[in-house]
């Protein structure tokens, strides 16, 4: 845990730099931290509309306010960080990421195929590609816990890497700085050591399809605190059609126990897999999840998981 915390330190040394310049950078950098401080607690876009306007937490102008993105990123980044971690703990004892973990040519790999997709075995250098984009992503923090963990795990497993194609598509455009500012400098400048990390504009309500904002196919989705935004049919309708068109997993991580966009998925034929304890007094539990296409086998790990940051997202309230 330490290496892993150490290392991210030395990450928001740098995107809290940016934020703090953007502060600066205003007319009055007291009031603007202050005002952004009463955006962040108070939260009054999510406050004066009604539930049904689906609004979430904060409007896309406050997301956009300096002082709101420097407070965020000093208390989110450490949290969307570790609970995305303990999101793809679990998904990798669900098997998820086997096929871009497979040892250089062993036919498991997702190499470059036809028309961009994945193909039976070959990539550059015997390491697969990954492409993934992280829908409704801000400044980034799933995509650098990804990385972090897929470098790990494939080193536990004694394989290479994947290469990874990593993008953020949020519809506010002023976290591109700080996502950028996620890779060691050295590491960037070098070609990212086969990590690329990008960002595009993109609304989940706008009709455009992500991998058209992304640019190119899709491997894996990642979604996090986002259905707050978006748990509504047309939503569903969007993340079933990427299971229909070659993604091949929706990981989520979320806020609520019951997650109504479950039963709506479901509705289209996808499979969902519930990643934390069902069976305790607290009863069901939608916080961390995996959605895939009709047909896949996402078994149940077979033993107890050890877990880098323990109790995230924290169940001490599940009582046997």
């Amino acid at each position: 845990t330490r290496g892993v915390t150490a290392r991210l330190l030395l990450v928001n040394e740098r995107v809290f730099a940016l934020s703090d310049a953007r502060v600066n950078a205003t007319s009055d950098p007291t009031e603007t931290a202050r005002h952004g401080e009463h955006l962040y607690v108070m939260k009054p876009t999510m406050k004066s509309a009604p539930k049904s306007a689906g609004m979430g937490t904060w409007s896309d102008e406050e997301y956009a306010h300096p002082g709101l993105q420097a407070l965020y990123l000093r208390l989110k980044s450490f949290q969307r960080f570790t609970e995305s971690w303990a999101l793809f703990e679990r998904a990798a004892a669900r098997g998820v990421f086997d096929p871009w973990l497979q040892s250089a040519g062993g036919g498991g790999g997702s190499g470059e195929g036809e028309n961009g997709g994945n193909g039976g075995g070959g990539s550059s250098g015997g390491r697969a590609l990954l492409r993934v984009a992280s829908l409704g992503g801000g400044p980034g923090y799933e995509l650098l816990a990804l990385a972090w963990y897929l470098e790990q795990l494939a080193g536990e497993r004694g394989v290479a890497p994947p290469r990874l194609d990593l993008v953020s598509l949020d519809l506010q455009p002023s976290w591109e700085p700080y996502l950028l500012a996620l890779p060691e400098p050295a590491e960037a400048e070098a070609g990212g050591g086969g990590t690329t990390y990008r960002f595009a504009q993109w609304d989940i309500k706008a009709g455009v399809d992500a991998r058209d904002a992304a640019g190119g196919p899709l491997d894996l989705c990642l979604v996090s605190n986002v259905l707050v935004y978006c748990s509504d049919e047309p939503s569903a309708a969007v993340l079933a059609a990427l299971l229909e068109s070659g993604v091949k997993a929706i990981l989520l991580n979320e806020r609520g126990g019951e997650q109504k966009m479950v039963g709506m998925v479901e509705r289209h034929g996808v499979v969902v897999a519930k990643l934390l304890d069902q069976d305790s007094a607290a009863g069901r539990d939608d916080r961390q999840l995996v959605f895939a296409p009709a047909g896949t086998s996402l078994p149940s790990p077979s033993g107890a998981l050890a877990h880098v940051f323990p109790n995230v997202p924290y169940e001490e309230s599940k009582q046997r």
